[in-house]
């Protein structure tokens, strides 16, 4: 099974060890989950989508968005776009605000 567990973790900078512990499993465990040794139970998948705060689906590679659930992309927005939003959705009030000055200040209509 081809997932994203490993890549999710290791951006995070968390040890195995640390996830197990957390997820009061074994590193062994998780080591088979990554590598695809042994799949997650539906219950298991559930418990390290809220870890790593992310979808399920991020997690199977059934989608490229690394995001919780609630914030999947709608249908009528392109993927460009929807990443563009998700950078600017993760900057404080104060570039927010910067960011809106500069696209006002472009003036495209």
């Amino acid at each position: 099974m081809e997932n994203n567990l490993k890549q999710i973790r290791n951006s995070k900078n968390l040890l195995q060890t640390k996830v197990a512990m957390d997820l009061n499993i074994t590193q062994e465990t998780i080591s088979s989950y990554e590598t695809g040794r042994v799949f997650p139970s539906s219950d298991m998948l559930i418990k390290l989508a809220n870890y790593y705060n992310t979808s399920i689906d991020y997690l199977l590679c059934r989608t490229k968005y690394n995001m919780p659930i609630d914030d999947v992309k709608p249908n009528n927005i392109s993927d460009t776009d929807f990443i563009l939003l998700n950078k600017i959705n993760s900057l404080s009030t104060t570039n927010k605000a910067k960011v809106e000055g500069y696209i006002d200040g472009l003036g495209d209509n």
